[in-house]
């Protein structure tokens, strides 16, 4: 088990280093329309289990990516069991390496098209890239949680790269990414402005008469 741990760790360097050859932190897509990164959460609300299925559209073909999440806050009762590959995108990707961090409650997939020198990258398109299956808690509620992208150590953002090695940054939608828990979301809190509200200010205060006026 520790030298599976070491590989996965070795892998995810590999990835890294591939994934970093780009000196430019953009959120644009130059290549055409934004490359999106997708997650749906289908979950059996009768039992215990859930599946984030984890899609990508792309307009230009792809060597790599990293594909980090959040799945709680370090304190929310799920559990990452595994992510898989097959009957995906990327089934056939030389490289496809996953490290689950339990305590921080993220998983960080890394994907290489090709470390032969044989394989086609991805090619352009839309469809599934893992899978990604979760444990929940039984006759338990917690709060609701969204999958979400993150920022992992040590330095791995949801990020593709091309063939010739240009970065893409995705746009991310995890809006069907709900994990449900059964205590909803508590909505932001607003701010109150300290502000008078309009009108009110000049109806507390009666005018003032110009100074130098004579009274008649």
């Amino acid at each position: 088990m520790r030298d599976m741990r070491f590989y996965l760790v070795l892998a995810m360097v590999v990835v890294g280093l591939t994934l970093c050859s780009s000196p430019v932190f953009s959120q644009r897509d130059t290549f055409g329309k934004p490359d999106t990164c997708r997650v749906v959460v289908s979950q059996d609300e009768k039992g215990n289990q859930a599946m984030a299925s984890v899609s990508v559209f792309n307009d230009e073909e792809l060597a790599a990516m990293t594909i980090p999440f959040r799945f709680g806050t370090g304190t929310s009762p799920i559990r990452c069991d595994s992510v898989r590959f097959r009957r995906t995108r990327t089934e056939e990707f030389d490289m496809k390496t996953q490290l689950v961090d339990t305590v921080r409650q993220t998983v960080l997939i890394g994907l290489v098209a090709d470390m032969s020198g044989n394989k086609p990258p991805l090619a352009k398109g839309n469809g599934e890239v893992a899978r990604i299956y979760f444990t929940l808690p039984k006759n338990t509620k917690f709060q609701d949680v969204f999958i979400d992208t993150s920022w992992v150590r040590p330095f791995n953002v949801l990020k593709f790269v091309t063939p010739d090695v240009k970065s893409v940054f995705p746009v991310f939608d995890n809006s069907r990414g709900m994990l449900k828990g059964g205590i909803p979301i508590p909505p932001p809190v607003e701010k109150k402005s300290e502000a008078p509200a309009k009108g009110k200010e000049s109806e507390s205060k009666e005018p003032t008469p110009a100074t130098g006026t004579d009274k008649k």
